[in-house]
């Protein structure tokens, strides 16, 4: 996957985006990273790093005598994670810039990681097969990913029926949009032992939800909705959708789920 094949681009709206994104993901991140076997004293492979933020978890979970190397397609992604790990100063992750279907690391690592990325690569499956070629025995594998087909609300709600519909036509516009639910599989196509697996989904009701994160998600699919003529921007009117999904789910007292999250995770032999 070349780097500018990342359909949502790297403005710096979009860094802003993957931050906020990351707060909400780092509690399931974590977990799921502990359960797996992430520890101190690894040395961990995160890929995809886009702004960092699995990286600097992945680095804060290994301290003190642990360290990340995190590969990013894209330089300008890379140099922003690599000033962000300097301003915090207290953990050891370090950044390059590489394809992930050719690179290849120095030395034997103890786990291969990452979030949010599997999606938008040509062949997820062989570039982990790749990649595990380079791992220590009894190395530890996990990933999260999503499912954006599984928006809903109760009662429904014909604005959060909309999103969903957007959201999935608009990211199959580009990739998988519901890629997580067959996380396993592609563990498998990667010729990795039988992952355990968990899922996560978001909820949320009253003034103080994540429709910002849904709004972005929609601004991010936004070029796609338009150009499948799912919807206009007229319809669409991006600028207010997050104010518009508020109002309705604090008006119709609405219970709103997001994406689902799917962690999966293994360990070599």
């Amino acid at each position: 996957m070349p780097p500018n094949d990342y359909f949502p681009g790297h403005t710096t709206e979009e860094f802003q985006r993957l931050t906020r994104q990351a707060g909400l993901a780092e509690r399931e991140t974590e977990e799921l990273f502990r359960i797996a076997g992430i520890s101190a004293g690894m040395q961990v492979l995160e890929i995809g790093s886009g702004a960092g933020d699995v990286a600097m978890l992945a680095g804060r979970l290994v301290r003190p005598n642990g360290s990340v190397l995190g590969i990013e397609q894209h330089a300008d992604s890379a140099a922003l994670a690599a000033e962000r790990v300097a301003a915090v100063g207290n953990v050891s992750v370090r950044f390059e810039v590489g394809n992930l279907d050719s690179y290849v690391p120095s030395g034997g690592y103890d786990a291969l990681v990452g979030r949010f990325i599997l999606p938008y690569l040509t062949d997820p499956s062989a570039t982990l097969r790749h990649l595990a070629s380079y791992l220590n025995p009894r190395a530890v594998i996990a990933f999260m990913e999503f499912d954006v087909t599984k928006i809903s609300s109760v009662p429904e709600s014909l604005l959060v029926q909309r999103v969903c519909e957007w959201m999935t036509e608009g990211f199959k516009g580009s990739i998988d949009p519901s890629f997580g639910s067959s996380l396993g599989a592609v563990f498998r196509d990667a010729g990795l032992p039988w992952p355990q697996m968990m899922s996560f989904q978001k909820v949320c009701c009253g003034p103080d939800g994540f429709y910002w994160w849904l709004a972005g998600l929609i601004r991010v699919a936004l070029p796609n909705i338009v150009r499948l003529g799912l919807a206009t921007a007229e319809q669409v009117d991006i600028d207010t959708l997050e104010t518009r999904l508020q109002d309705e789910a604090v008006a119709k007292r609405l219970t709103v789920f997001a994406p689902r999250w799917v962690g999966a995770w293994t360990r070599l032999p």
